[in-house]
Parts: structure tokens; sequence; C-alpha cells
């Protein structure tokens, strides 16, 4: 493929984005979604450009969404953060809105290396706070061992795959399984099952949220090629001094008992339990989620 195509693939991406956010439902999504800036990476990505939302004044904060999701994730937290944080929140290599034609493989390694390239790109070299939500605990806790003179604090919300041995999936099971995870019913169940009290809570607007960015070209062939890698697993033997504090919600039915009570077990994780929560603190209590965020980073 060369440069023309290249450019022709990620204008079409751009396009959709902009004809996706126009039907937003959400408004806190479509006021995250107008805060999108298209940051061009160098050749290691093909000149592409890729969708990271940027906005707000102060220490900078980098928000990393979870498995199968978007920036769209953090909607609820994102106007309450600016308020005193420089908040940055990329769409993940091979997710949410990013063009699917920077690399012919996707996995956790790649997934680092674009977030450095990322940060080296807006020069953001120290004093850096993260926040990892589900798979993004994962990548929070990756990222920060491969810079860790960059990193200041990391904050876990129910984090994934700390734990296990990655776990590659072969093809085409790993191509039918992308498939079977596009389908409307298949969302909409994966949708209810983050939050505590779904039937209160999930709605026509949080249903599309969790499958809008499923219109991407490319979407089943980057999810497979992740899937065949084995993804994140095991991150735990990257956490080091730095601070962390890990919240998760009592009524967590994605990472399930078991697994939360892992992670409860690693000291240095500083696990703190929300009742009446789900998988998503940060879209379950917003407001609590984001007192934390602001007590434990301006501390």
């Amino acid at each position: 493929m060369n440069k023309t195509h290249f450019k022709q693939f990620s204008d079409l991406n751009v396009e959709f984005f902009e004809s996706a956010k126009i039907s937003l439902l959400d408004p806190l999504g479509l006021y995250l979604a107008n805060d999108v800036k298209w940051i061009k990476l160098d050749q290691n990505w093909n000149s592409l450009k890729f969708p990271v939302v940027i906005g707000g004044k102060g220490p900078s904060i980098l928000l990393l969404h979870g498995f199968d999701s978007s920036f769209l994730e953090f909607r609820r937290i994102y106007k309450l953060l600016k308020r005193n944080f420089q908040v940055i929140i990329p769409d993940l290599l091979g997710f949410g809105f990013s063009p699917r034609c920077a690399t012919n493989e996707y996995n956790s390694s790649k997934i680092i290396s674009h977030l450095i390239d990322l940060l080296k790109t807006l020069k953001i070299t120290k004093n850096l706070k993260i926040i990892g939500a589900s798979m993004g605990g994962s990548t929070a806790l990756k990222l920060a061992f491969e810079i860790s003179d960059s990193i200041d604090k990391i904050i876990l919300f129910s984090p994934a795959g700390l734990f296990g041995e990655p776990k590659m999936i072969p093809f085409p099971i790993n191509q039918i399984g992308a498939t079977f995870l596009g389908l409307p019913k298949v969302r909409k169940s994966l949708c209810r099952q983050a939050f505590a009290f779904p039937d209160e809570c999930v709605g026509e607007m949080e249903e599309q949220i969790a499958s809008i960015h499923l219109g991407c070209k490319g979407w089943r062939n980057s999810l497979a090629s992740f899937a065949k890698s084995g993804g994140f697993a095991g991150t735990h033997k990257y956490i080091q001094n730095i601070p962390i504090k890990t919240i998760c919600g009592e009524n967590d039915r994605i990472l399930g008992k078991k697994e939360i009570k892992n992670i409860r077990s690693i000291e240095k994780l500083n696990f703190v339990g929300l009742q009446n929560c789900g998988h998503l603190p940060h879209v379950d209590l917003p407001s609590l989620s984001s007192k934390i965020i602001h007590d434990y980073f301006l501390e």
C-alpha cells in the first residue's frame, strides 16, 4: 500500500468519525468528541492521523480505555477533570476510531509502542499521571514499566489482565469470535454486564456508546489480530515503586470475585472497593471517581 492509499484510508476514518460524532445521543459524549485532535505520527505508523482527546490545563493525565472500547468511555468524568488537569485520551491502537491500516499486527507491544510515540509527539516526558480502566489498567502498568522515569502516579479502575498467561486464539476462531462480538444482541448484553444496575442505568445512549466504533473500516480484523496475539495478561509483574491506587466496584460481574480477591491481595495496588458500582467506576459513579482522582493526583 502506497502513501496515497494510506492517506485515503486515513481520510475515510476521519469522515466516519465526524458522521458518528454528529449521531451521538449522549450530550457528554458529544462534548468529549468535540475535543478530539487528529495527531499525525511518523513513519512508524505510516504518517497516519490518530484521534486523541486533549483538553484542560494543569498536570497531564493520560486516560486509557478498556478492550474493544473507545475514548468515549470517559465521557462522564472528562468535564470534571478538565478543571484541574490537561486530560489526554487516545484511542488505543486498533481500537475505537483509530485507523486500522497503521500496522499489520495488533498486539500489546504495538499498543505500548504507539503510546510512547504519541507521548513523544505531544512532548510529554515527565510527571505524567495515568488512569487505566479494565484492559487499560494492564496497558498502564506495561507503559509505566517502559517509561518509568516519566510517570508520577497511576490509578487503575477495575484492571483486567493482571494475572494468568496470554491465550492466543488461532485463525479462524479469532475471526469468528470477532464477528460474534459484533452482533447487536451480544453488544447489548456486554454493555449491560458492565453496569451495577443495568435496568436503571442502561438505555439507548449507553448502548450506542458501546458500539458506535464498530463502523470503522477494519474493526473486525484488528480485533481478530489482537485476539490471535493473546492480548494483555500477567501484567502484575510490571508493578514497580510508582504509587498506585486501584478502584473496583463491588458489583463487578466482568472481573468476578476471584479476580478481585487476587487484586486485593497485592499490597502495592492499594485496593479500594466501591459499593453500588460495576465494572466501570468512572461510568457508574463519575462524581466519586473524579473526587478520588483529584484527591490522589493533587495531594
